[in-house]
């Protein structure tokens, strides 16, 4: 008899093993299940959000990449043009200061449109650089000719106040 009760007991309490087991499995499967919810309510939904909230902002931001070049090409442009365009002022200051008979302000302000010149050569595209160098040759012309031939300065300095002239139209035409 003491067999066939210990045999009684041994199945209750496998029962209650099973069962606790299985009591175990649920709860951590209800813990796993609201780690996963509070998870995807509190981290992945906020960041997606997020992430389709950048990505409508980058769709309206990538046509603006093309006008911010062209932008960046009409500033290029604009400043060459000033640079020539502070050049020609100092020419024609050289120009006026011969003319009134002061050849040492001239050479002040030739020295200023060199500078000028130098700047503008080497801030130029390949195809008005040429010009340019006539230009920063007609220029050493216009200073050597000061204290000796003023009328062959005042000649090489409004040939190079026409070309300044005509290099300015053509980089505000384009």
């Amino acid at each position: 008899m003491s067999q066939e009760h210990a045999g009684e007991s041994a199945a209750p309490r496998r029962v209650g093993c099973v069962s606790r087991a299985l009591y175990i499995v649920i709860v951590a499967l209800l813990i796993l299940g609201f780690s996963a919810g509070t998870f995807y309510f509190l981290w992945y939904q906020p960041v997606a959000q997020e992430n389709q909230a950048m990505r409508a902002e980058l769709e309206e931001l990538r046509p603006l990449q093309g006008e911010n070049a062209d932008l960046r090409s009409q500033v290029k442009q604009a400043s060459l043009r000033l640079l020539v365009l502070q050049v020609l002022v100092d020419v024609n200051a050289a120009r006026a200061s011969l003319a009134l008979g002061q050849p040492e302000q001239a050479g002040d302000s030739l020295s200023a449109a060199g500078t000028g010149l130098e700047q503008l050569a080497v801030r130029v595209d390949s195809a008005d650089a040429t010009d340019v160098g006539q230009m920063r040759d007609r220029l050493g012309l216009a200073l050597g000719e000061i204290g000796n031939d003023a009328f062959a300065a005042q000649s090489d300095l409004d040939v190079l106040a026409n070309d300044l002239s005509q290099l300015a139209e053509r980089l505000g035409e384009e």
